[in-house]
């Protein structure tokens, strides 16, 4: 079971400081068409350095969710990026929705599988 849980989130060590972490996540969705919704830094309430950034794009989301039946997916909405500031580094973690669009049905898979695509490139704008 924990290799599940292991694989349905991805883990990317940043080569950058933890504010230009940040601040990159944000800018690369932006220039991807895509909107930051929140931003919420957790480092007072958690005792760990932790910023969570949701990202959502209109367009993809209202398409996941078109059919009443495939509304659960808005319990995985929007997509999260933790950044987190760890003894060796800074980490960003999200989850993997190229797995997770293995295991939707058809249309969701469809959506996920693009969903996937843009948070790799977000992902790679801290690479």
């Amino acid at each position: 079971m924990e290799d599940i849980m292991t694989q349905m989130v991805k883990v990317v060590k940043s080569k950058y400081p933890y504010e230009e972490t940040v601040e990159r996540i944000k800018a690369k969705t932006k220039e991807l068409g895509w909107n930051v919704i929140g931003e919420y830094d957790l480092t007072e309430k958690v005792g760990v350095k932790l910023t969570i950034i949701e990202v959502c794009n209109k367009d993809f989301a209202k398409k996941a969710l078109e059919k009443p039946e495939n509304r659960w997916i808005s319990a995985f909405m929007p997509c999260h990026f933790s950044v987190v500031e760890n003894p060796d580094g800074v980490y960003v973690y999200c989850m993997n929705m190229g797995l997770f669009a293995k295991m939707a049905p058809p249309e969701l898979a469809e959506v996920l599988s693009a969903v996937s695509k843009v948070d790799e490139e977000i992902i790679s704008s801290i690479l």
